[in-house]
């Protein structure tokens, strides 16, 4: 049978916190004493590429010229001339295998750059449509300028 001489180890402490622990003051600490850690301390691009001080020599630099031209926008020009540049190439030597992959994998692109176009004109009729249900004047200051630019 359990001692009622120390309520506090055969009960729970019902005026304290936890109530189910008595004795937390004799636990370590959970939490370090001192919180420093950096978050991020470079800059991360699409979760693959983080840009620090240890793989450029410029990171600031990288981030202002990504801030203007992203990769994807940087990447595109470069396969638009290299396309260009291959176009130029007479027909027998446009057949090597390295100029085959290079245009599937620029169709590839231009396959997933369609898909996201349509992917974002249906969320544009979407809320379109819901525009027109939940306000009647702005779909049609809306429709009035997309006749508009359609028209031109």
């Amino acid at each position: 049978m359990p001692s009622t001489s120390n309520p506090s180890t055969t009960s729970p402490n019902w005026n304290g916190w936890p109530f189910w622990f008595p004795n937390i003051e004799r636990l370590p600490a959970l939490a370090p004493n001192k919180l420093d850690q950096q978050i991020n301390p470079g800059w991360t691009f699409g979760n693959l590429i983080s840009v620090t001080e240890q793989n450029s020599s410029s990171p600031d630099t990288e981030r202002a010229i990504v801030a203007a031209h992203s990769y994807g926008r940087q990447l595109g020009r470069v396969i638009d001339a290299l396309a260009a540049l291959i176009d130029e190439l007479p027909e027998s030597q446009r057949q090597n295998t390295a100029f085959a992959q290079f245009a599937d994998l620029r169709n590839e692109i231009e396959t997933i750059k369609s898909r996201a176009a349509a992917r974002r004109l249906d969320h544009f009729a979407a809320d379109l449509a819901e525009l027109r249900n939940t306000d009647k004047p702005e779909y049609q200051r809306v429709a009035k300028e997309l006749r508009a630019i359609l028209d031109r």
